[in-house]
């Protein structure tokens, strides 16, 4: 008989960043090695893409900063008993705290990065997320069958962060996507079409949540700071609707640079377009449990340049598909004159490199662990 697991989430608005894109490749995955994987979201109702392979649920009812939902709780008194194991993805959220009285035994927490060390320096946000783990989330983490990490650098900062969290059982899972089924010229000439400003540029592309903690500001003071620039231009995609935007703008005109372009978030075709005209994508984050964007620049056989705390950095180390760099603006500055001056040769050296360590490492198709140890746990 057939295993029947739920994914639930506050949100599947791809602009959220990593989960809402990758969440719907792992059901996928999960279907394919003989297991139903429903997706649960409580958020407001969105365009999703028609899939018919995946039942995704929409409860329409999300109230306040943590997705607290009458809606939730009702929906699975009704239909728990249909499903051998849910997986609650992200904490410091209302779901999780159902979970831990509705679904007893039957859950895991996929934690997506978010009891990173870099949350603790947050100040005040801190204090507050140190006072509720130790009255609640500890305990709803504690009560969960198993909490996920997706990447060896994100289970060592679950052990040393600026939580207590000794007795919490952890597991490490392969995490990934599928490769996209595009047309290349289709796509490039859709991205070409849109933003007329690029062709003949060479970019270096930003294609990520528009956030503090993903280190744009380093990023633009880097590469302003770059003489010689060799026809290359920085390209940053992402939604542009918050105040970190606004400022990373304000920076730019400051610091004079005409070879730094804003766009706002990219989707379907134009995406994967972007992707594959650029010489790289780039992610300076000051801490990233895994980078669904990097993996996806991967699958297109595009290298990336990203910071040593994006997650899975050793393993585009040891790949040679891309550099990496410190957490600072003079080794980001470093390896980015470094890639300039690399010759087409080493660079389509890098390219194969980048499918390779994806192929091998993040591709869904070939990795089908996560599902088995699924089947042994639910």
């Amino acid at each position: 008989m057939k295993k029947k697991i739920l994914s639930i989430i506050d949100s599947l608005d791809l602009k959220s960043g990593g989960p809402s894109h990758s969440l719907v490749d792992m059901a996928i995955a999960n279907k394919i090695n003989n297991i139903n994987h429903d997706i649960l979201y409580i958020g407001k109702k969105i365009k999703l893409k028609k899939n018919t392979r995946i039942k995704i649920i929409s409860l329409r009812q999300s109230y306040f900063k943590y997705g607290f939902s009458f809606r939730l709780i009702i929906w699975l008194l009704k239909n728990k008993k249909k499903y051998d194991l849910f997986i609650i993805h992200g904490i410091w959220q209302f779901i999780t705290v159902v979970a831990r009285f509705l679904l007893t035994n039957k859950y895991l927490i996929f934690t997506h990065g978010m009891l990173d060390p870099y949350f603790g320096k947050e100040n005040f946000k801190t204090i507050k997320k140190k006072i509720y783990w130790k009255f609640i989330e500890k305990h709803n983490l504690l009560k969960s069958k198993f909490v996920l990490t997706n990447s060896r650098s994100e289970l060592i900062k679950f052990k040393n962060t600026f939580v207590n969290t000794d007795g919490i059982k952890i597991k490490k899972i392969n995490y990934g996507i599928f490769p996209k089924k595009i047309n290349i010229d289709i796509c490039k000439k859709k991205f070409l079409k849109k933003f007329k400003f690029v062709k003949n540029r060479k970019v270096i592309l930003y294609i990520s949540r528009i956030d503090p903690k993903k280190g744009c500001d380093l990023l633009i003071k880097a590469f302003s700071s770059i003489k010689n620039k060799k026809n290359y231009i920085l390209l940053i995609a992402g939604n542009l609707d918050n105040q970190y935007a606004q400022y990373l703008f304000k920076l730019s005109k400051v610091l004079d640079d005409e070879n730094i372009y804003f766009i706002d978030f990219l989707k379907d075709d134009v995406k994967y377009g972007a992707i594959l005209y650029a010489d790289c994508t780039i992610l300076p984050s000051h801490g990233e449990n895994f980078g669904v964007s990097v993996v996806e620049s991967l699958s297109l056989k595009t290298p990336v340049i990203c910071s040593n705390k994006v997650g899975i950095s050793n393993i585009i180390k040891k790949y040679n598909s891309g550099l990496i760099s410190k957490n600072s603006m003079d080794h980001l500055k470093f390896n980015l004159e470094k890639f300039f001056k690399m010759s087409l040769n080493q660079k389509k050296i890098l390219n194969k490199n980048a499918f390779k360590c994806f192929n091998e490492n993040f591709n869904y198709k070939n990795n089908h662990t996560f599902s088995n140890w699924i089947k042994k746990v639910s």
